[in-house]
């Protein structure tokens, strides 16, 4: 290899290895709002202690600063008992995500994400499963104690499944108004829309019909 070559392939390579650093870091975006929500159902098999008797719980994002979202959470317990934490800060670049809420959503199978509460989360892959009542592209990933799936286009974890003392804990997700439900496998909003074309395309043939056999009549 001549002197000028060498020269040119080490600027080559001076140019293209920032870019590809670029490309592996995570995008810490939040991809969330104020006024978003989220309901999760959860269920248990095996016996739970008190602090993990739980049935239900929600996330209300109240502002978003940056990589900072600050959240209201409420969980249900199986005893009735409603429990409130207000003004929760979650941050996606330090790893404050709390039980695993929230994960950058450029992360790819093999990455890491290191998380406050979990320590490392290995990413797995990406999958299709319902949540809130839509199909939805999730990324996956193994923590020490659960497996994760966050919504792709979100972040926002979806359902989770978690290996605790004396019981495993499967949380779903039941409601939420980041995304429309779906009905035959189309958003709500386009299948009540084809609906209501069609009644509209209905009445009108209805209307013609009618008409043409006063027409006829006459």
């Amino acid at each position: 290899m001549n002197k000028f070559t060498l020269i040119a392939v080490s600027l080559i390579f001076m140019l293209i290895t920032p870019a590809l650093v670029v490309a592996a870091s995570p995008d810490y975006t939040v991809h969330v709002k104020k006024g978003d929500w989220i309901k999760y159902n959860v269920k248990e098999t095996g016996t739970p202690t008190p602090e993990f008797n739980i049935t239900w719980g929600r996330m209300d994002i109240k502002s978003v600063e940056g990589e900072a979202i600050h959240t209201d959470v409420l969980t249900g317990y199986a005893n009735g008992t409603v429990y409130p934490e207000n003004d929760i800060t979650l941050n996606i670049a330090t790893g404050a995500i709390g039980d695993g809420f929230f994960i950058p959503i450029n992360l790819q199978p093999g990455d890491k994400y290191n998380s406050g509460y979990e320590g490392n989360i290995t990413i797995t892959g990406f999958e299709q499963i319902e949540a809130g009542g839509a199909q939805r592209t999730v990324i996956t990933g193994d923590a020490n104690q659960t497996t994760y799936y966050w919504d792709k286009q979100t972040g926002i974890m979806v359902a989770a499944t978690s290996n605790l003392p004396g019981c495993t804990m499967f949380t779903t997700t039941g409601a939420t108004n980041l995304w429309q439900p779906q009905i035959l496998s189309l958003d709500s909003n386009v299948f009540y829309g084809i609906i209501v074309a069609l009644v509209i395309i209905l009445v009108s043939f209805a209307a013609i019909l009618v008409w043409m056999k006063r027409r006829q009549k006459n």
